[in-house]
Parts: structure tokens; sequence; C-alpha cells
């Protein structure tokens, strides 16, 4: 069973590493269309992380 810390410090994770993973998307994604700076692996990347972040944090909502 989780205790009432544990859980609070998931939750505060998961905001950390949604926070920063919309910060690294929209920086890769202003470099590409704004100042046409195309990094295409760096996108991808900033992507998959963005996606992988909101999956983990919608499953572990789900559990609960």
């Amino acid at each position: 069973m989780k205790t009432e810390s544990t859980s609070k410090s998931e939750r505060t994770s998961n905001f950390i590493f949604i926070f920063l993973t919309s910060l690294g998307l929209g920086y890769t994604l202003v470099n590409h269309f704004i100042f046409d700076k195309p990094r295409t692996e760096t996108l991808v990347v900033m992507i998959c992380l963005f996606m992988l972040s909101i999956a983990s944090w919608k499953r572990k909502k789900n559990i609960k």
C-alpha cells in the first residue's frame, strides 16, 4: 500500500516531468517553425517524451 507522501512525490515528479517536456517541445517547435532551424531528431524525441509523460500520468490517474 502506498503512503500519502509517496503519492505526493509521484504527483510532483509527474508534474515536473510534464512541465519540462512541454518546455522542451515548445522550444523545439519555435526553433523549427519560427526560426527555421529544423532539428527533426530533437523534435521527434521531445514529441515522444511528451506523449510518454502524458500517457504515464493518465495511467496512474486511472489506476486510482
